[in-house]
Formats: C-alpha cells, structure tokens, sequence
C-alpha cells in the first residue's frame, strides 16, 4: 500500500479518536434531566424582565434572609407583649406590603416567631402563639414561598419566588444557550438553542394557581410519618395541579375562614379558585358553544379576547379556533415580570376596554354603564371588589368577577362592591340597597355554581 495512503488512514483515524474522546469528555457534565441553577443565571440574557421581575413584583421579597436590618419593617418602638423578640433575632422576613412574619432557624428549621407586623394596620397582632413549633416552614410555607423546593428532602435552590418557579429548572436552557460562545462547543453548535423545548414558556393559570391557592397535601415526610403540606407538591410549571392536593373549598371550610357564605374567597391565596370558575376562564369554551346569543359570526378573530395562547402567539404561529388550549388565564392581565406596571394606560377601565368594547364604550355615553363619576372609580371597583383579607383588613381584590351587591353584606356580613374601600361609607347599608336596586332594577346575579362550591379540580 502507498506510503502517502497508509498516513492518510492514520490521520483520519486518530483525527477520531481525538473528537469521540473530546466529545465524550465535553459532553461528560451535561445532565439532560433539567435542574434548577437560580435566577443569576438568567440575569445576563434577560436583563429586562430581570430587573423588572425584582423591582417590579413581590415575588422574590416574599421569604427572604435578612441581610439588611432596614429589611424588617416592624415598629419595635411601639410597646406590645406580644413582642418578646428583638430585631437581631430575626434571621429572616416573610412579606412586604400588608404584613410581615419574622423567622428563626432552629434545628435547621425555619420557625416563626409569635407576633406578626401589620403594614397596612401599623399594629402588633399574635401569631402562632400557641403552636409555632407546628408551623414549621419547611411543609406550611415553603412550597410557594421558595423556588426547587423537594418536599422528600425540604431543600430548596433558593428563597423566593425566582424564574424556574414558573419556567421549570433552566439547567438545559442554560447549557444550550451557553453553546455557541463556548470555544469546544461552537466547533458543532453554530447557533443558539431555539424554541422552548429546553423551558417552559407556559401561559396556564396553573403556574400560578401553584401558589394562588390554599388546600393540603397528604404525604410521607422525611421521618416516614404522614405529614400534611399546606401546598401542591412536586408541580412542574404548564401541567395541572396534581389530584393530590385538596383545595380549600365551602364544604370543607368548617369554620368559615376562607370563604363568604355565597361561595366567593374571603381569605388569601385563593386567587386560582375563584377565576377557574369565572367566564373569564371559562372565555374558549363560551366562544366555540356560542353562549353569547348576542355575538356575530364566530371566527378565529374572536380568539382576541377568548384564547390566551392565541394572544401570546407569534404572528403566523396563532392556533385557531379548533387548536386553541386555553381561555383567558392570569396572564392576560397581569405580565408575570412586572413590566406593565410602568405602562401608562395599562390599567383599570383600558385594560378591560380591550374586549369589553360595549361596557367602556357608554362610560360617557347617556345611557351609563354605572352611576358614579367616571374619574371615581374603575370597572375593579365594582366587579373585582375588595373583599379578600389580608394585613388585618380586606385589601386584595376579588378574582371571582362578581358584582357584590349592598344585600349581600345585609345577607353574609361581607363587603359589598358599592360600599368598598371606603366609597359611600356616610350612606347606611339599607340605603345602599335601595340605590343599588334603583339603578340596576334588573340586575340577576347569578348563583355560584356547585363546581365552585366543590373546589378546584385541577
């Protein structure tokens, strides 16, 4: 055999052996089961919704390790026997805006202490009292309020609620991403990962349903005993909410904490079970069974205001009406990252007057939508009315899309969307319901339908 031929071989063939070697070795840390690797991760690709997700929302400031003393918001000047515990006992906070719970690391658990600070009130309020050694974070807080949490070993990646809380672990993401300005890896990978195979992109209400919800969980914990987790375990952003988790709903709220007696939220984090039965989610299927006797011709258009993946889908990737998954979710008002909070005009009456054309359109029309001045209120002050307690008061809006109307207080104790945030608080309930009643002489509102009242399914 030629000389020249016999080299030739052998230089291919070690040429080879030297890439399947390289590419073993490269390849050699690559886990292609997703982890989570912390939101810094994320920082340098995505600096917009980065620094707007951090300024912008609550999200990474709901459990948080004190690093700062000006964290602490609490007035530990004001005299209360309450407060048995000083600032430099707290090793971390839990809230920001309506109340703020201290906690303490004890046996490597995080435990709070047995007063809590009321923001919007200003004042002291017992927590726990008696059972804070019952409360520890790890299966009553965790869940929700830290990101990768793992209910088998309750680790978590980190304390709030970062970027892989909703988009899943971004370990692949990052690898793929990081590919091309790698020097070994840009011999084969010339251009960037692209679509969301490698994170989740999801618009369900789900993602935020995981938190925005109150029921337990039943499960073994890390001592083997049954141990009940006030959250839904092991949910990877874009699927259901497992069967496993119990919903807090009217049938099983013996005591009438967290829901009014006609079937909408009266306490926190319950946000997911009120809007899973509103029209707004139930907006897709409405449209394709036509329940609106007043529509026009049905078409993929209508998707607008009826289909959030159609919203969010790129020009010429739009489903249509047969293709498309979901109604209106979460989403559709609130941008998960914050950057709406800075958009004039993005609120209130606009945000609604993007599909409620007719409503917005007799604001200032002779025939009123509503009798109040316009520049008094807002469509959430009638429809989403403050009815939900937090921070010692009723200070979070309704996601039930439900008109309270004055009998309703008269009927269940309750706030009512006339007489809320202080509007006609110099009128008496009965005179309430006399206006109302003048003005809305056919209003019906209808009754909370047996799947509300059964809770969540998913």
């Amino acid at each position: 055999m030629n000389k020249k031929v016999i080299i030739s071989i052998f230089a291919v063939i070690s040429l080879i052996v030297v890439f399947v070697y390289k590419y073993d070795d490269v390849h050699s840390d690559i886990d292609e089961s997703p982890n989570y690797v912390g939101s810094e991760n994320c920082k340098s690709c995505h600096q917009t919704h980065f620094q707007s997700w951090k300024h912008n929302t609550l999200h990474p400031l709901i459990f948080r390790p004190v690093s700062d003393i000006s964290m602490i918001v609490g007035d530990f000047e004001q005299k209360n026997s309450l407060v048995t515990f000083k600032k430099e006992d707290i090793t971390h906070v839990v809230g920001s805006k309506w109340e703020q719970v201290y906690m303490r690391v004890i046996d490597e658990e995080y435990y709070p202490f047995t007063a809590k600070w009321m923001i919007t009130a200003q004042k002291w309020v017992p927590y726990k009292v008696h059972k804070w050694k019952e409360t520890p974070a790890s299966t009553k807080c965790n869940g929700c309020h830290t990101t990768g949490y793992d209910a088998k070993t309750y680790n978590f990646s980190e304390f709030g609620v970062t970027c892989e809380a909703c988009h899943g672990g971004g370990s692949l993401h990052v690898k793929h991403q990081t590919m091309v300005v790698d020097a070994e890896c840009s011999v084969c990978h010339s251009k960037p990962h692209t679509g969301d195979a490698d994170i989740v992109m999801s618009t369900k209400s789900t993602v935020c349903g995981q938190c925005h919800s109150r029921g337990q969980s039943m499960r073994a914990g890390v001592d083997g005993k049954i141990t009940a987790f006030n959250f839904p375990l092991e949910y990877k952003p874009g699927n259901d909410i497992s069967s496993s988790f119990v919903p807090s709903s009217v049938n099983n709220d013996k005591k009438g904490k967290n829901w009014w007696g006609n079937g909408v939220s009266k306490n926190r984090h319950q946000e997911f079970a009120d809007f899973s039965f509103s029209k707004h989610a139930k907006s897709l299927d409405d449209l394709r069974q036509k329940k609106n006797p007043h529509g026009g011709e049905k078409n993929d258009d209508c998707l607008q205001c009826h289909s959030q993946d159609y919203r969010s889908a790129k020009k010429g990737e739009k489903p249509t009406l047969k293709t498309a998954k979901h109604g209106l979710t979460c989403v559709t008002c609130h941008e998960p990252h914050g950057i709406d909070r800075n958009i004039k005009g993005n609120a209130g009456a606009n945000k609604c007057g993007e599909c409620h054309l007719n409503a917005y359109a007799t604001l200032e029309q002779t025939k009123k939508h509503f009798p109040c001045p316009i520049d008094k209120v807002n469509c959430a002050d009638c429809h989403m009315p403050r009815i939900v307690k937090t921070g010692g008061d009723f200070t979070i809006r309704s996601h039930a899309f439900r008109i309270i109307p004055p009998s309703a207080s008269a009927k269940y104790k309750m706030p009512n969307s006339c007489q809320n945030s202080g509007c006609h608080a110099d009128k008496s309930n009965e005179e309430m319901q006399r206006i109302f009643h003048e003005n809305y002489p056919d209003l019906k509102i209808e009754p909370i339908k047996e799947a509300l009242q059964e809770g969540i399914k998913k």
